[in-house]
């Protein structure tokens, strides 16, 4: 009988230790995600990063992002993104919707912004914006493979939602555009890591100037992202825009070994439309993805 006991308890000792180990690798897994943020931030969709965008452009805007980094296994991460923001005069309002899967943890993020511009000279303007929502991150129970009563899983699911938000400055004139943020601002309330591995962005810098306006429009953009324990990332790219607008193609080289390339489309100024691949170029981060396939869409619905 002792015996039969003895086993029983390592068998739940071991079922603890294989689900400890398969949250810790799935965090891991999700800030590969991290590091390979959204293309469509960029130029797309600046919202996704900066709530002082929120409401750039004037009447309702829609937005729609959808991310598959491929893993090669049953822990690939996709993360879905919509935005929905308002410009009204000198306000921006906007609400943003995250819901990723990243192996068998599940996250979500709802948020609601607004946003204040100031006209600084005849082309100048300067915008601030801040988030506020809640975030969770949960394991996902019907995807673990033995006790799902364990309370490992229990108290890390218990954690449910905290609060989270962003804060923004966003400057443009009629070439160059400049922002400033400081995303995760739940850091700056709660004492200790919760929801640790939802995202480890510190801040974010980036500056874009456009040097050619013509039948070729281009704009070099640089973002220098600050990463919570892991080396900052920095980002070089181009944009450039062919026939009027209608059609851009992209580039970027980031310094965390990555390439992305990226293709789209603007129909009428009110459908843009976006496709992107990002692939890593150094072998060990090749163990951990094959790379990243995006989808985009912005709309503007008042046209």
């Amino acid at each position: 009988m002792k015996e039969i006991v003895n086993q029983t308890t390592m068998k739940k000792n071991y079922i603890t230790y294989i689900t400890a180990l398969s949250i810790l690798f799935f965090i891991s897994i999700e800030l590969k995600a991290q590091v390979s943020p959204p293309m469509s931030m960029y130029y797309l969709n600046e919202y996704l990063y900066n709530p002082a965008a929120a409401g750039k452009k004037q009447g309702l805007n829609v937005g729609l992002s959808y991310k598959n980094n491929l893993t090669g296994s049953n822990g690939q991460t996709v993360a879905n993104t919509i935005t929905l923001d308002y410009g009204m005069g000198k306000s921006g309002f906007g609400l943003s919707v995250n819901t990723d899967k990243d192996g068998i943890l599940n996250v979500n993020r709802f948020a609601a912004t607004y946003a204040y511009n100031i006209q600084t000279s005849t082309t100048g303007n300067l915008r601030f914006g801040l988030s506020a929502g809640v975030a969770s991150l949960k394991a996902n129970m019907s995807d673990i493979i033995g006790d799902v009563d364990d309370q490992l899983v229990q108290q890390f699911n218990d954690q449910g939602y905290i609060f989270d938000g962003d804060l923004g400055a966003h400057y443009t004139n009629e070439k160059l555009s400049l922002s400033a943020v400081a995303p995760n601002l739940r850091s700056l309330i709660y004492s200790e890591n919760v929801n640790d591995g939802y995202n480890y962005t510190t801040f974010f810098l980036s500056a874009a100037y456009q040097v050619l306006d013509g039948p070729v429009k281009l704009t070099p953009k640089l973002m220098y992202r600050g990463l919570d324990g892991f080396d900052s990332v920095i980002d070089a790219g181009v944009n450039a825009q062919f026939a009027e607008d209608k059609f851009n193609l992209m580039a970027f080289y980031h310094s965390s070994n990555s390439l992305s390339l990226g293709i789209g489309f603007n129909i009428i100024k009110k459908y843009q439309m976006q496709a992107s691949y990002s692939l890593p170029i150094n072998s060990n981060l090749k163990q951990y993805t094959y790379g990243g396939v995006e989808l985009g869409l912005k709309v503007n619905l008042s046209k």
